[in-house]
């Protein structure tokens, strides 16, 4: 009778243990170059995968921020992410694209600016799901463009820095990332 019990006793456990859900999500995460395509690719699942054109190496990564930082051969520096975007604390249910990406950028900007960076608009495409800024100290020798965007329920995060790549050609390698991703 008393193991009987106890086989109902663990039964019911492991039954309460399993239908238990959480709302962690598990990513699987994985880098590579594609030779003859002559491109790279971060794969996250289930969020799907960043292309980038040309042969760039996986650096580092950030698990606060989730960034994924990528070098290339004239050291130019690329950061990516690619989230949902309720795992934002300005997230609101009903926020439009636009209202996001702009709730993002606002959100981000002013951690920059706490540092003693200069935050500036390059520019508002907000209507086409990104904002375009920038983050600049001379004295800290830091220029970093970021490309804040959100489409398909994702918020995307981009931002480059190079000593070579002219603040146009990071401006336009940014925009292509969003567009073909």
């Amino acid at each position: 009778m008393k193991r009987q019990n106890l086989n109902i006793v663990i039964g019911l456990l492991l039954l309460v243990l399993t239908s238990c859900k959480t709302t962690q999500t598990s990513m699987i995460i994985a880098d590579s170059y594609d030779e003859k395509k002559n491109q790279t690719t971060l794969t996250l699942l289930p969020y799907g995968n960043i292309v980038f054109p040309d042969k760039w190496t996986k650096t580092s990564y950030n698990q606060v921020s989730k960034q994924h930082f990528f070098t290339n051969n004239d050291s130019t520096t690329v950061a990516v992410t690619k989230n949902p975007k309720d795992k934002y604390p300005f997230y609101k249910t009903n926020q439009t694209d636009n209202e996001f990406v702009t709730d993002f950028v606002k959100w981000d900007a002013e951690y920059w600016e706490k540092q003693g960076l200069t935050v500036t608009t390059v520019e508002n495409q907000a209507d086409k799901g990104y904002i375009l800024w920038q983050a600049k100290s001379d004295e800290k020798n830091v220029n970093t463009i970021f490309l804040f965007g959100s489409k398909n329920g994702l918020a995307y995060n981009f931002s480059g820095s190079s000593k070579t790549w002219t603040e146009v050609k990071i401006k336009d390698f940014l925009v292509q990332l969003f567009n073909d991703n």
